[in-house]
């Protein structure tokens, strides 16, 4: 069995924006033998949200399509129950700034027991997951 892997928004901004600083490792990264890739909708829409608003309509679009042809990707719904668990989690990380939909992500790796994450920020490690790309 494949390790599982989530993927969080900065990793797909990276892997689709080639003037990004981690252009190359995010490209690598997903040049790698396939993971179990998961992430979640509150993800996919901070991404969305985030090429909407810097390169506009078509860019978002392309983001989309990008995601939903990724072979195998499991996109993790929330619900009333799991926003009880991100506002305890919020709550835990009190000062650590971490914005909602990491503490969802966070909540989402503790409750699936993923130990890896594709991102570009480091506050999905405050669970003890493993971040790639790593830091120089």
């Amino acid at each position: 069995m494949t390790e599982a892997v989530f993927l969080d928004s900065g990793i797909f901004i990276a892997f689709l924006n080639r003037h990004d600083q981690w252009h190359p490792q995010a490209k690598a990264l997903f040049s790698l033998a396939r993971p179990r890739w998961s992430t979640s909708y509150l993800v996919i829409g901070e991404a969305y949200s985030w090429f909407l608003h810097r390169y506009g309509e078509e860019a978002a679009r392309s983001f989309r399509v990008f995601a939903d042809k990724l072979d195998g990707l499991k996109i993790h719904e929330t619900t009333a129950d799991h926003h009880r668990q991100v506002v305890r989690m919020l709550d835990r990380l009190r000062g650590a700034k971490v914005s909602y939909v990491d503490a969802s992500s966070l909540c989402l790796l503790e409750r699936h027991k993923i130990r890896k994450v594709w991102s570009t920020d480091f506050h999905l490690s405050l669970a003890g997951a493993e971040v790639a790309p790593r830091r120089s």
